[in-house]
């Protein structure tokens, strides 16, 4: 990944401002990039165009799993490589203006909530009463709502980042239930890879025939070379109406560069047409595997 050469590279993070995709974007970028909050398509699309240089969106959580429509956007826009991943711990604050004591209601994403849903209760019995829990698109959206409710115990659960935009104080820290509550990001770029730094992974997307062992045929090319999976993943593709069943597009990823023997081998083969189980094969990218600074 290049990013280096681009003095204020423009980056694309999935809206609004003062998420954890955010966070993840700055930690990646530094505070000199320029920041865009985007919908996770217009993301791609905009990489594809060269309106951005880069684009951060997450890929999956330790425990509510894959992000879908990362996958999605990615895998129906071109010309879109990831060229690197960051992963970030997830830690919830309780912010508001108010104190602790007068607290009521609670905005923020759903996924929050559920990661915090022990202390919330632990709350409820310490306060002696119930607290409204009310849904938002996101933990900055939550954020924003209680920042400006001019109701008495508004409170939010989300990033720090947050409570330093809207100005609302952090009233409980590390509210998430798991301390080891991390999310995956992927750094997505303009099409091609990164030089091999040593410490790589690469990712692939393919279609199977629908017939009996054909993904296992596929993998076994990759294993048979001793490669290490990482990642397995599908997504539905279409409707076989006349089977009446869905047909899936595969992601894959493996240890070890693109341009080493063994995964080179794998993907030439797949890709060649010569393995009549695998209908097409995309090198989504190669890049360094991320690790702690």
């Amino acid at each position: 990944m290049n990013q280096n050469q681009i003095e204020t590279p423009k980056v694309g993070f999935l809206q609004p401002e003062s998420t954890f995709t955010h966070l993840a974007a700055i930690e990646q970028f530094g505070p000199k990039a320029n920041y865009i909050p985007m919908e996770t398509y217009e993301i791609c699309q905009e990489i594809k165009t060269s309106a951005i240089d880069y684009g951060v969106l997450a890929i999956e959580n330790v425990f509510e799993g894959i992000v879908g429509a990362t996958m999605d956007a990615v895998l129906t826009t071109d010309h879109v490589s990831v060229v690197g991943e960051i992963i970030l711990p997830i830690a919830h604050h309780l912010l508001s203006n108010g104190k602790i004591q007068e607290i009521t209601r609670i905005y923020s994403h759903q996924q929050a909530i559920s990661q915090c849903r022990k202390h919330i209760d632990s709350l409820e019995k310490e306060l002696g009463h119930k607290i409204e829990i009310i849904i938002e698109a996101s933990t900055a959206r939550g954020a924003e709502r209680a920042a400006h409710s001019t109701e008495t115990g508004s409170a939010a659960i989300a990033p720090a980042i947050a409570a330093k935009k809207y100005n609302l104080q952090i009233l409980m820290e590390n509210m998430e239930d798991e301390k080891d509550n991390v999310t995956r990001f992927w750094i997505l770029g303009p099409e091609g890879s990164s030089n091999p730094s040593g410490n790589d992974k690469t990712t692939f997307s393919f279609d199977v025939e629908n017939e009996s062992g054909a993904l296992v045929s596929v993998l076994n090319t990759f294993s048979s070379r001793g490669l290490s999976a990482t990642m397995l993943q599908s997504r539905p593709s279409k409707l076989d109406r006349s089977a009446g069943i869905w047909e899936y597009t595969f992601f894959a990823e493996f240890l070890g560069h693109i341009t080493e023997k063994s995964l080179k081998e794998s993907y030439d083969l797949l890709n060649s047409g010569s393995n009549s189980v695998c209908k097409q094969i995309r090198l989504l990218g190669s890049y360094p595997r991320f690790s702690a600074k």
